[in-house]
């Protein structure tokens, strides 16, 4: 069996300790230049219509004698086959990066955690709905990556987004969170506006799970709650000269410090009782089923509330 590089990765990581454990963790997202051999030029067609790449490179700098490492996630020593440590029997690192521009025979691509000068084994198009297994995240890194996903989730990038994102950043930095799998997290939002996806988005709290609640008050105000240990924190929004141009103003909020960008306050609510489960009864007037606590009695009859609001 016969491995020929392609190509080269020009990396502003020169060492490995310069380089993150996870290229797309970075806080600070650097760019790469996937540099291609003027022999492959021909199969970097089509390359101009995709975002994102699945990028293989040969770690040579690695301790190919390595059978076990300890990983930055817990002191237990493990198998290098139960890890991504570039050191192994096979160094082979993989990689996603983000196309940011093709100029020539060179990829322009942020993401990568390669070392200088890494040898380029194969490039790959990575696609969604076949390499992405959605699970929990268990780090929650505010980089451009993120701010990417989060965009993508709600449908546009706008000020009221970033709001969003920067509340989950400072929630993250007092509580010390993560994503939230079940009702582990709570956040009750005084406002319905864009900056809730990024809630929903980063920290896994949604209608549907319980643990998003919804207080109308028409405030940019949030508060988070960490059930296991009741800890507690409402963020507010000061009241920040607005800008006119809104992508301007967004890019300002998402660099902002958010010491400079809210108020810390203890929680004015109690922490919501977890979400319950109500039977559904069949309304006796239409026929549909609802919540039982949806449920109202008319002229002796369990009714839904539409029929219960019908005159």
């Amino acid at each position: 069996m016969e491995l020929k590089p392609i190509g080269v990765i020009h990396s502003p990581y020169k060492t490995k300790e310069e380089a993150p454990f996870q290229g797309r963790w970075a806080e600070d997202l650097k760019e790469s230049v996937i540099e291609i051999f003027e022999e492959y030029r021909d199969a970097m067609q089509g390359l101009e219509n995709v975002k994102h790449i699945i990028v293989l490179y040969w770690c040579d700098r690695a301790d190919r004698n390595r059978l076990k490492t300890i990983t930055p996630w817990g002191p237990e020593e493990k198998g290098v086959f139960s890890t991504r440590s570039p050191s192994r029997p096979n160094p082979i690192a993989f990689s996603i990066g983000e196309i940011r521009k093709i100029e020539g025979n060179k990829i322009y691509v942020l993401g990568l955690d390669a070392i200088d000068k890494s040898p380029l084994l194969d490039i790959k198009v990575y696609v969604y709905d076949i390499d992405a297994i959605k699970r929990p995240r268990k780090k929650v890194v505010f980089n451009s990556a993120l701010w990417d996903e989060c965009v993508s989730f709600h449908g546009h990038s706008c000020p009221g987004l970033a709001i969003g994102y920067k509340a989950v950043e400072a929630a993250v930095l007092k509580l010390k969170i993560s994503f939230s799998e079940d009702e582990e997290i709570v956040c009750i939002t005084e406002n319905n506006a864009c900056g809730v996806d990024a809630i929903q988005y980063i920290l896994g709290c949604t209608f549907g799970k319980g643990n998003l609640i919804f207080k109308d008050r028409g405030k940019q105000a949030f508060t988070f709650f960490v059930r296991d240990t009741g800890e507690g924190v409402r963020i507010v929004l000061k009241d920040l000269p607005r800008r006119e141009d809104r992508e301007k103003w967004t890019k300002e909020l998402l660099k902002m410090n958010v010491e400079d960008m809210f108020e810390f306050q203890a929680p004015r609510d109690e922490i919501p009782k977890r979400a319950r489960i109500y039977p559904s009864l069949k309304c006796e007037i239409c026929g549909e089923k609802a919540s039982e606590r949806n449920m109202r009695i008319k002229e002796g009859k369990i009714v839904c509330m539409d029929c219960f609001e019908k005159d």
